[in-house]
């Protein structure tokens, strides 16, 4: 290194510490002249991607190894904190701090958005920071340094069978008795059971069969006999295509989306929704369609089904599902599903 570049880092370190002592100097301008010593003194200045960049290049990284609704989760966090940025955004990564962080916390909270999505957020941009900084991009992680919101807890409570007896008479339409007790019959998921088909049906052996849309995993369930006897009613009028057509289109969100339709069924059977107190002005309700869920879970767990088996039929074993299944290893799937209860209404 020549005295002419050693004359020129020397002058700008000396400009930093007197812009230290007035205190207009920030992270981004110390970091910029690093960089700028470092070029001096190896030819290559600090790899600095910009924030916008960095979440961009990392979002491309990830795409192969998640589900396509864990990415637009993904996506939707990353769009969000960029928003809340700003002009930051185009500034360099390293810039990061916990204050950035908390912002965008606070932000999320104050839109009345729950604490346990605000920490799901959090924490999806942790995972895309850890990467940053065993990278080298950033120092540190500045996540870690962030208090997370106390979570209020939402957990769905479920419905007995009775209760969904009387869901079943209060659906509008027989549409919405098939979502009601394919949800309940297959502890299917509120977007997976809408887009249950007739060919998701195997009459031979008596199973339904589908691909989960948030794991990508690929479940089998054998068929209930109520819900076998509900399969012949509805075919007297539709026998192809969804199951449920005149919901199939819908979204589940919204003021006019499946969710809401469903908690107005709640209503009219009579039921509570189990409304809690949320942080700030919002509520919530313990009884929601994936309560569904929970109560088929719980029906064969009081039955005494095994977790493993529990698992398969929901879709959360973390093993890989199996590309075919024996009679053997379908049997105890059948065990368990005996142990659902036959409705005493029919639809």
């Amino acid at each position: 290194m020549g005295k002419s570049a050693a004359l020129k880092i020397t002058l700008e370190l000396e400009r930093a510490e007197l812009m230290a002592r007035d205190g207009v100097a920030t992270s981004v301008q110390f970091q910029k002249i690093i960089s700028q010593v470092s070029k001096e003194v190896t030819g290559d200045g600090l790899h600095s991607p910009s924030v916008r960049e960095y979440f961009t290049e990392w979002m491309g990284t990830i795409k192969r190894k998640n589900a396509p609704a864990t990415l637009e989760r993904y996506a939707n966090t990353v769009r969000l904190f960029l928003e809340s940025l700003g002009d930051l955004a185009k500034q360099p990564a390293r810039g990061l701090t916990p204050r950035h962080i908390e912002a965008f916390m606070s932000r999320r909270l104050d839109s009345g958005v729950a604490p346990k999505t605000v920490i799901v957020d959090i924490k999806t941009l942790s995972s895309g920071l850890r990467r940053a900084e065993a990278f080298g991009i950033i120092d540190k992680n500045p996540v870690p340094a962030v208090k997370l919101p106390k979570n209020v807890s939402t957990e769905r409570e479920v419905f007995a069978s009775e209760d969904v007896q009387k869901l079943v008479q209060a659906a509008p339409n027989q549409d919405w008795q098939t979502l009601i007790l394919t949800g309940f019959y297959f502890g299917a998921r509120l977007g997976d059971c809408i887009n249950m088909r007739w060919e998701n049906i195997d009459t031979t052996n008596g199973l339904l069969v589908y691909h989960q849309k948030k794991t990508g995993k690929k479940v089998v369930v054998p068929l209930h006999m109520h819900f076998i006897r509900h399969l012949g009613h509805i075919s007297t009028t539709n026998a192809e295509g969804f199951l449920c057509p005149t919901l199939a289109g819908k979204t589940p969100g919204g003021k006019h989306g499946l969710s809401e339709g469903f908690k107005r069924i709640v209503k009219r059977a009579g039921l509570d929704l189990m409304i809690v107190q949320g942080k700030g002005k919002r509520k919530f309700a313990r009884r929601t369609f994936h309560s569904l869920r929970h109560s088929f879970n719980s029906v064969l767990a009081n039955a005494g089904i095994s977790e493993e088996v529990r698992m398969r039929l929901t879709g959360h074993s973390s093993r890989e599902t199996h590309a075919k299944y024996t009679h053997t290893n379908v049997e105890p799937l059948k065990h368990a599903i005996d142990a659902m209860p036959i409705l005493r209404a029919a639809p």
